[in-house]
């Protein structure tokens, strides 16, 4: 048997794609004579939706309405002169004017229709999920992701179409109302019984009829089924008189036994666009459940029903979902397109109502109508105010690089229930409802087991302490997050204790959010978070300059501030005349200890400062001081000491009488963690020629000072050992960094695993399977077949399903990165295909499965590579006996495409002549099949 993968890849020679099986009809131009002619046919050409559904509705295969065409003597090969003949034989002008116009303006259409995958569906409506074409946001989320604000927040009414019911699918078998109106296709019972009995199940042909044996024909379509039952019944009575004598002694019933199909197309903002048959009796509803609902970003308001051309009706899917309205179903007609436009004005609400969401409003739409959505205000519900966040329109807005301004608004809430008050609504807003105040007294608050929160977050308040609410990050993300301008760096938490005396704690937010136990302190009742603005804290943070300056001062601190930025506004440094009243060759820079307690001095060339070199690049701190020395003046004659080397801040110090080595450290803030205890040095000038001198102290050891002992990581008795010491001015001591220490390596581990994070690595030789040990193993969810393992930003080719079953190993380095992703179902098809796309995985099917789920290989097709879930890559050779490769749950198939020829090449342009010929046949086999009609 001919393997179904070479029957693909051979299409990719140059005549493949004309003589493509399984694809369009195919044509040849017959050189001179002009005139077209089939060389060959599949069963299942795929011609425009236009012309098989005109096909279809009449029996007609495409070779048997070309006959009929020939009979009629209908020039196929010109769609002008076959209109001209349809009119002389009596098709009406308009309906022939109409077909040409849509037989020009719609090719673009047409070959788009073609394009797409043939994605029928059951007559229940549901597609197979291996078939329908891959949304560009597959993953439907719908809630709002990320720290920001509403974060959580879900989008109104998206979830419905989670999942399909099948007790909602339309029945193709009925049952129907008595307004159903009956056509070509659908499957007639009639039923008598009395005197004659007999039952009959008709089928209504192409032209509306039933032929009802003994009887003879009767016109059905176009009718109403409950007009038609009376129809019938008056017609069947020419033979059977007691169907309407009285009393009545013959008896008739007419059902429908089978509803003909619908085509209709669902395009826009949906997961699975496309093509589709569904049952009779579906509505707009049922379709858009069959092709999994609208994308979160598609309209659930706005869906339009087209038919012929234009808008037959719109759609408001509120009317379903929410308490607004009685929804009135708008039924199919074949050929029907559902378009989802993108989601229009946007609101959301939270606060007391039943339902906080976002919400898809309509123009016109007020607060009254959202809150209606949201169900209602809760009975907590705060009926003084409430307030509107509203983005400031881009026209208002001074600075267009800051982030995005917005507005509060405050309304009263009982006078807009009440109908007193209309308030408008704009795209983005934020509608929040508060709740009824709580006391605010800290024994009220410990009553009731909540803590506030205020500043910078969005919505500031008190919330009750739960199993949700325990920690200081827990209480940030119920106020739905921080402000951009939120100080990160330090927030306040005000506590009392049993006596009620207020006490004060500072935290780290970024530390509180990244779960760093010091900082995401457990919450008591009473407990009142405050976070700063960054705004509000620059107005007291600043920044000075004195000395020689021409307006030496107090300036305020911002963000980036510079060395440089600082000199240049004390003024009169880069005037070349001024500067000939400073000492350019030095300048000091104060800054205060990170605790407050001492001040470090740090000298920088100013010269080279100005020049942009050197210190011009420091970033400045609030409540430094720079200070710019006159010429005549004596530099800095205050004596100093200097420390460098392996302490925490090295630098500048002032001398004072009785100084030691201990304390110069210790204003350095001690020692850093890689510092060598054994020893350090001291560099002091000399007296006679101002060189300098090092001076050895040892620390430990019999020269260590009062023979001190201790182990080399001994920090405190190293402290003891260089109090006795003493310093002098000008000193510099060096501490030494051990050339032993290594500092602890790293991994991170994301993804599927029982605890994930950083991992400090236990020795230079840990494993990953030792790793993922200490992790607690991959979770049922996870996928170790396409685990990943990520070293200097390069991915490794490995196995971790390997590594699980002790197959195969490797020794992790500090800073990889191991991700193990959940479970996939599904293999990636993309390039030069019919279809790009996610299919559905399936156990043991090779490359050749899927590039045929995927509609074939295009033209030119080069060479398919298969890439593993892995990351194993291999060039797929394709043979006429041989299998391709099994395909692993998560790979991807790429099938690349050949360059194009020089556009100088000469030749025929064997994909343009069939595209044109093709739309020439179209366009006739749909004036035929009209044409034909007209004399039916």
């Amino acid at each position: 048997m001919i393997d179904r993968f070479a029957d693909v890849v051979s299409l990719a020679a140059p005549w493949g794609s004309f003589f493509k099986a399984g694809g369009l009809v195919l044509l040849f131009l017959l050189s001179g004579a002009g005139e077209m002619a089939v060389l060959a046919q599949q069963p299942d050409a795929d011609l425009p939706d236009s012309v098989r559904g005109e096909l279809d509705a009449r029996n007609l295969t495409p070779e048997q309405a070309r006959r009929q065409a020939q009979q009629l003597g209908l020039d196929l090969s010109n769609p002008e002169r076959a209109a001209a003949q349809a009119r002389q034989r009596g098709l009406p002008t308009a309906r022939v004017n109409a077909l040409l116009r849509a037989v020009q303006q719609g090719s673009d259409t047409d070959s788009s229709a073609q394009a797409l995958p043939p994605a029928t569906v059951a007559e229940t409506g549901v597609a197979p999920p291996d078939t329908t074409r891959p949304s560009s946001d597959p993953a439907r989320p719908d809630t709002a992701e990320g720290p920001g604000e509403n974060a959580g927040l879900a989008y109104f009414g998206y979830d419905t179409f989670d999942r399909v019911p099948d007790a909602f699918a339309p029945d193709p078998t009925g049952p129907v109302d008595d307004s159903y109106v009956v056509g070509p296709g659908d499957e007639l019972r009639l039923v008598v019984w009395g005197a004659p009995e007999f039952q009959y199940d008709l089928t209504v042909d192409r032209q509306g009829r039933v032929f009802v044996p003994d009887h003879g024909q009767f016109t059905v379509a176009g009718t109403q089924l409950d007009a038609l039952r009376a129809d019938m019944k008056q017609w069947l009575a020419q033979q059977h008189a007691g169907l309407t004598e009285d009393p009545q002694t013959v008896f008739m019933d007419l059902s429908l036994a089978r509803l003909r199909p619908l085509k209709i197309f669902v395009l826009g903002e949906v997961a699975q666009p496309g093509g589709y048959t569904v049952s009779a009796t579906a509505n707009a509803f049922n379709a858009l459940y069959s092709v999994g609902g609208p994308l979160r970003r598609g309209s659930l308001r706005r869906i339009q029903v087209i038919r012929d051309g234009s808008v037959a009706d719109t759609v408001d899917l509120y009317d379903y979902l929410a308490d607004s309205g009685t929804p009135a179903p708008v039924n199919l007609q074949s050929g029907d397109y559902i378009r989802v436009p993108v989601r229009g004005k946007t609101v959301a609400i939270t606060g007391a109502v039943e339902r906080p969401a976002y919400y898809e409003m309509t123009p016109g739409e007020t607060v009254r109508d959202l809150i209606d959505y949201a169900g209602g205000v809760a009975p907590d519900a705060y009926g003084a105010d409430f307030e509107v966040r509203r983005l400031t329109p881009p026209d208002a807005r001074t600075d267009p690089r800051a982030s995005v301004p917005r507005k509060d608004l405050n309304y009263d809430l009982n006078a807009v229930l009440s109908g007193d008050e209309t308030v408008p609504l704009s795209d983005a807003d934020r509608v929040r409802i508060r709740a009824v105040p709580e006391r605010t007294d800290p024994a009220a608050a410990s009553a009731v087991a909540s803590a506030r929160i205020s500043g910078a977050v969005f919505q500031p308040g008190t919330y009750a302490l739960g199993d949700s609410l325990r920690t200081v990050r827990d209480l940030i993300r119920q106020a739905n997050g921080l402000t951009d301008d939120a100080y990160r760096q330090q927030a306040t938490l005000i506590r009392f204790d049993e006596d009620l005396d207020e006490g004060v704690r500072s935290i780290n937010v970024d530390s509180a959010l990244a779960g760093v136990p010091q900082a995401n302190v457990p919450l008591v009742p009473g407990d009142s978070l405050r976070i700063a603005s960054v705004q509000t804290l620059e107005d007291a943070r600043s920044v000075r300059i004195t000395g020689q300056v021409r307006t030496p001062g107090t300036y305020p601190y911002r963000s980036n501030m510079t060395v440089q930025d600082l000199l240049l506004r004390g003024g009169g440094l880069a005037d070349s005349t001024y500067l000939k009243t400073v000492l350019r060759s030095r300048a000091d820079l104060y800054r205060e200890s990170s605790d407050g307690r001492s001040e470090r001095l740090i000298p920088f060339n100013l010269a080279r400062a100005l020049n942009g070199s050197g210190r011009a690049d420091t970033p400045l701190q609030p409540g430094d001081e720079i200070r710019v020395y006159p010429l005549e003046a004596e530099v800095n004659p205050d004596p100093f000491v200097e420390i460098s080397g392996a302490v925490k801040e090295p630098g500048r110090y002032d001398h004072q009488e009785n100084l030691t080595v201990k304390d110069v450290i210790l204003k350095a803030n001690g020692f850093a963690e890689d510092v060598y205890l054994k020893e350090i040095q001291i560099a002091r000038p000399k007296t006679e020629d101002d060189g300098m001198r090092t001076i050895r102290v040892p620390l430990q050891g019999p020269d260590a000072p009062a023979d001190v002992r201790f182990a080399a990581d001994d920090t405190t008795q190293a402290l003891q050992a260089a109090a006795e010491v003493p310093v002098q001015h000008r000193d510099r001591i060096l501490v030494r960094t051990n050339p032993d220490y290594s500092e602890r390596t790293f991994v991170t581990l994301r993804g599927e695993v029982r605890f994930p994070g950083d991992y400090a690595l236990r020795d230079d030789g840990e494993s990953l399977s030792s790793l993922l040990d200490r992790a607690g193993g991959v979770t049922e969810v996870g996928y170790p077949g396409g685990g990943q393992l990520t070293r200097d930003g390069e991915r490794f080719i490995l196995d971790l399903a390997n590594v699980l079953r002790d197959a195969e190993d490797l020794t992790l380095r500090g800073g990889d990165e191991v991700v193990i992703p959940t479970t996939p179902n599904s293999v990636s098809v993309r390039g030069n295909v019919a279809q790009e796309g996610r299919i559905k995985h399936q156990d043991g099917e090779d490359v050749a499965y899927y590039l045929e789920r995927a509609g074939g290989v295009r033209d030119s097709t080069k060479n398919v590579y298969l890439t593993q879930a892995t990351g194993e890559t291999r060039k797929v050779e394709s043979g006429w006996f041989s299998r391709t490769p099994e395909v692993t749950d998560g790979a991807v198939i790429r099938v690349t495409k050949e360059s194009p020829p020089p556009p100088d090449e000469e030749g025929l342009d064997i994909g343009k002549a069939v595209r044109d010929v093709t739309g020439i046949l179209s366009s006739a086999l749909t004036i035929i099949v009209l044409a034909t009609r007209a004399f039916d």
